[in-house]
């Protein structure tokens, strides 16, 4: 019996165990931890079991999963398994077959590939072939191995062996069109030329052509060339460019702003060596050449109405320009040669009229020497006055942007960054009805302008402009500056951040890795070149940043705004403000910030106190969320530390000569400051208990930025609106202009050009109009699928009649 009782002991306790959970440790990516022995070491798997186990999975689960992790791994496998084929594919196709002629059947000497499916070729095949086809690359394999030659050699077969001959070739041109005979025209070779394209370079002849008939002689003049697709390189054409080389050149220079010429110019020449050619490019020639050929490009496209300086959702009421100084984008004072630039005035201003504006000034206003303090940073840009480097001539580039980041304007500094840039680019956009002007030092660039403005009348209008200090520096500010100034709390600005320029100098920063090193003309034309670039790029995709902005506030911003107006109740619930009392606590916090008056020391100590704890309270929630980095962790602690000494001090000299009753409690106050202590009721200071009501300004700020948050949100659906109306607006102008400007053409204007010109640019003005339709239908596709009857739909309780562009009100604040 005790035997039987034991025996089914030992089969319950079995049971149990197998049915014990075992629990799996998993990392962060879900996969399961290694398991370690009792030694403490870890249990390994063999190479071959995980692959095995991998195969496994991948078998069960196919490629298309939804995990990336799958995906890849099943990729890696399949070219795991194909790289040895890969291999000896590749291998084989080094090897030299005997294979006949694809056009004649004879025994082939080398091979095209531009040629193919019929790329074997016989000597006489060749010669006929690319006799015509003169940039076609070849490859020889007499030797028993693929050698790429060049097209001014080919294989003349000599006791039973082939060798390599030279041979003139002809550049390809257009032919003229000759009334006698075509049989009876003889082609010659005429004088050298050296021709570059994206394959490299080539040494070539222009062609030599005489009718036998009638004795007719031609050889192809620039505009001959230039009809075929070729740019001159100097005024001799003895070199010549291919505009497909020019547009690469655009193309990287847009897409990858610190490539060099001299990197591209090695480019070309080891593409040149790779098919057998030889010769060396020079590079200040083809700038120079690149450079006249994109003026020239530029002059076309004012004739064919295009702006490429101007942002068509801001035209004709623009929301917001955004200045900033780039001091990144400077110039070493290397160069003792001047030249007048290609490009004046379009994008860069001309810096004579800039100097004349900053001398006028100066001589009207007294200005102030030193820096701008606001709270406990010190702004180098918030300054009257600054000495010139001795090393730079250029010590940088004041940059104007839309909203939408398109570059409108710029200036050369070269005194650092003083008010009288900001204010010369201010002055250039007085005709075009900007509402907000946005710099990172509104708060002393304004005052600033309402100075010289009553000096200077003709600037007067400038005033009716609203000042927007930018989102992200406005932290940087004091509490009382970001009330006043800052964009977040500007009734109509939306979500306008007022950094747009930020994104903008960072594609210019990498411009000045190559103009730094540049002459004063070359500098300023290729950076117009740059900014031609980016801006056609923001242009040509701006109805699909507006769709899909539209469709994000529609739809995620609605939530959003369900989250901000949760957020504004459980705020007032929390600190008891009733919903009829929310206006005003956002008005006693904006006359808490704009109100300086005061009677006293005593007055101007206790707004400091305010001021220094508020700005404290703020900084120290934001530590961690809008820092990711130790570094910049450790500086701002440092600045709150200043920051919190300079608030005890203040307390300590309030307190000093104060009855016990109304003094402040520094324990409270640091406790309150503490990062371990988080309380939610409210702050008040002795100054302000005059009823169970009083309220701290904290409190107050904090329903204050929830309100504001929320009606900018809402600002922000009008905003778009109007923005993709303008751009409809904008293009259907843009036709009509085309239309009025090719009937000019077709009634004889521009009497200065000859009748191939003006035919030439009726056909511009057609291509360019057909361009313009066809924007117009992918732009009116995109807002009618962003806008149609299933896009999610505004709570109507939330809008409050903001579609109206009466809504943004001209009352600064």
């Amino acid at each position: 019996m005790t035997t039987l009782l034991k025996e089914e002991e030992d089969r319950a306790r079995a049971a149990s165990s197998r049915s014990r959970i075992r629990w799996v440790g998993k990392d962060a990516q879900g996969r399961p931890l290694k398991r370690r022995d009792r030694s403490g070491a870890t249990c390994r798997r063999t190479k071959e079991d995980e692959i095995q186990q991998l195969q496994e999975l991948l078998v069960d689960q196919p490629s298309t999963s939804s995990s990336w992790c799958l995906r890849q791994s099943a990729a890696q496998l399949e070219w795991q398994k194909a790289r040895s084929h890969h291999l000896d594919s590749l291998l084989s196709s080094t090897v030299v077959p005997e294979r006949r002629c694809s056009h004649c059947s004879a025994p082939a000497v080398l091979r095209c590939r531009e040629c193919m499916p019929l790329e074997w070729m016989c000597h006489d095949c060749d010669v006929s072939k690319h006799s015509i086809h003169t940039l076609h690359n070849r490859e020889s394999f007499n030797e028993g191995y693929f050698k790429c030659i060049p097209p001014t050699m080919s294989l003349v077969k000599t006791n039973d062996m082939f060798t390599l001959r030279h041979q003139d070739r002809l550049l390809p041109t257009g032919r003229p069109s000759h009334s006698c005979n075509p049989k009876g025209v003889t082609e010659s070779i005429g004088r050298p030329v050296i021709f570059v394209c994206i394959n490299g370079r080539y040494d070539l002849h222009l062609p030599k052509r005489v009718c036998n008939t009638c004795y007719y002689e031609w050889t192809p003049d620039w505009g001959d060339l230039i009809r075929s697709g070729y740019w001159p390189a100097s005024v001799n054409g003895d070199t010549l460019y291919s505009t497909d080389v020019f547009k690469s050149f655009e193309d990287l220079k847009t897409v990858a702003p610190g490539l060099s010429r001299q990197a591209f110019l090695q480019m070309l020449e080891r593409r040149t060596q790779h098919y057998g050619r030889t010769g060396k490019i020079h590079g200040d020639v083809f700038q120079r050449s690149f450079l006249e050929y994109m003026a020239c490009q530029y002059e076309c496209q004012k004739m064919m109405c295009e702006e490429p300086f101007s942002c068509p959702a801001c035209t004709p009421k623009m929301l917001a320009v955004s200045v900033d100084g780039n001091r990144k984008q400077y110039r070493f004072r290397l160069s003792q040669r001047i030249d007048e630039p290609l490009f004046k005035g379009p994008f860069i201003m001309e810096d004579s009229a800039v100097t004349d504006f900053v001398d006028k000034v100066r001589t009207n206003v007294k200005c102030t020497p030193g820096k701008g303090t606001c709270g406990t940073s010190q702004w180098s840009a918030a300054r009257e006055t600054a000495r010139r480097a001795s090393r730079l001539d250029e010590e940088g580039l004041e940059v104007a942007v839309c909203r939408h980041g398109v570059l409108l304007k710029a200036l050369n500094m070269f005194r650092g960054e003083i008010f009288a840039y900001p204010l010369f680019l201010q002055m250039q956009f007085q005709a075009t009805n900007v509402h907000f002007y946005c710099t990172d030092i509104a708060c002393k660039y304004w005052p600033y302008l309402e100075k010289v403005a009553k000096t200077m009348p003709e600037l007067r209008p400038l005033l009716s402009m609203q000042p927007f200090l930018s989102v992200m520096h406005a932290k940087a500010h004091s509490t009382k500056c970001e009330i006043v100034w800052s964009g977040r709390n500007l009734e109509g600005a939306g979500s306008t951040a007022g950094e747009e320029v930020e994104m903008v100098n960072s594609f210019l920063s990498r411009c000045a890795i190559t103009t730094k090193y540049m002459t004063k003309s070359a500098r300023n034309d290729m950076l117009t070149v740059h900014a031609m670039g980016w801006n056609r790029r923001k242009q040509e995709n701006l109805h699909v940043v507006l769709a899909k902005r539209y469709v994000k506030i529609i739809g995620h911003t609605i939530t959003m705004l369900e989250g901000e107006t949760q957020k504004m109740k459980d705020t007032c619930e929390e600190l008891g403000c009733p919903e009829d009392k929310v206006q005003q606590w956002v008005n006693d916090v904006r006359d808490w910030a704009t109100n300086d008056n005061t009677s006293g020391d005593n007055q101007s100590l206790q707004r400091s106190i305010e001021q220094l704890f508020l700005g404290l309270c703020q900084k120290k929630a934001c530590l961690y969320r809008q820092t990711d980095s130790n570094k910049i962790r450790q500086l701002r602690r440092k600045r709150l530390r200043e920051e919190k000494t300079k608030l005890l001090a203040a307390i300590h000299q309030y307190n000093t000569g104060q009855p016990p009753e109304t003094e402040i409690q520094e324990e409270e106050v640091e406790r309150r400051l503490s990062a371990e202590q988080q309380t939610t009721d409210s702050l008040i200071w002795p100054w302000e208990v005059q009823s169970d009501e009083s309220v701290s300004i904290l409190a107050q700020k904090k329903v204050f930025d929830a309100y504001m948050g929320k009606r900018r949100l809402v600002e922000e659906r009008a905003i778009i609106v109007r923005e993709m109306r303008q751009h409809c607006l904008y293009l259907r102008s843009q036709a009509d202009k085309i239309r009025m400007q090719m009937q000019h053409v077709s009634c004889g204007g521009h009497s200065d050009m000859t009748q191939e010109g003006r035919d030439g640019l009726a056909s511009l003005l057609k291509k360019r109009l057909a361009d313009v339709d066809t924007h117009i239908q992918h732009l009116s596709s995109a807002y009618s699928l962003a806008i149609g009857p299933n896009a999610p739909q505004w709570p109507d309780d939330s809008v409050e009649n903001h579609d109206q562009d009466s809504d943004i009100s001209d009352d600064r604040m």
